[in-house]
């Protein structure tokens, strides 16, 4: 691996391998640790992140957790598919909306479409919200109206905010088949909001 050192950008590359060993050990441990942040980083977009990244992030969450992720396309929109098994998957559609989600929302239709246009017999549909996404996950209101949840119950839809596939990453860190079991309990789930038990 090329090791690059912060030398500045006008350092020649010579010049690294002239600095004493213990400084070179020092440079590979410091980009180390940046990998790792960065990856690190990638998860916390769980925590805020709408659309295009959310989606990024859940597909991240879901590979650490060992599950074969794809993206399947439906109209203009995109969802994850998890592979639970050889038969289930779950759908998940990142959702763009910033404010809660009414029973008129846009969402509702993206999920509708995705439900009747990708979705088998044997595949879970799941809305994932960030509303409020600027406020902590602890202070947020209700990112989906009631009634709206009701409508997507109905229509075997599950609801789970993006905070808590961010705590289910995080309990892979440590248990990674305790985290995919949540998975597969998201996935049997029948309609209505998902949440994990409390820490």
């Amino acid at each position: 691996m090329h090791v690059t050192a912060p030398l500045g950008a006008d350092a020649p590359d010579w010049v690294l391998a002239e600095m004493p060993p213990g400084y070179q050990t020092r440079v590979t441990e410091i980009q180390r640790l940046s990998t790792e942040l960065q990856h690190m980083h990638g998860f916390g977009r769980l925590l805020w992140a709408v659309g295009r990244d959310l989606e990024e992030a859940v597909r991240d969450a879901f590979t650490a957790l060992k599950f074969d992720v794809s993206v399947v396309e439906a109209s203009t929109k995109s969802a994850v598919a998890v592979q639970i098994d050889s038969e289930r998957r779950l759908l998940l559609y990142a959702s763009t909306a910033e404010g809660t989600i009414d029973k008129k929302s846009p969402e509702v239709g993206h999920v509708f479409n995705v439900l009747h246009q990708v979705a088998s017999e044997h595949d879970r549909v799941i809305l994932v919200t960030n509303g409020n996404r600027m406020s902590p996950p602890a202070e947020r209101p209700e990112s989906i109206a009631p009634a709206a949840v009701t409508l997507l119950q109905r229509m075997g839809v599950n609801c789970v905010t993006a905070p808590t596939l961010f705590r289910m990453w995080m309990l892979a860190v440590q248990d990674i088949e305790g985290a995919r079991r949540f998975a597969v309990r998201m996935y049997e789930q029948d309609g209505g909001t998902f949440d994990l038990p409390p820490k």
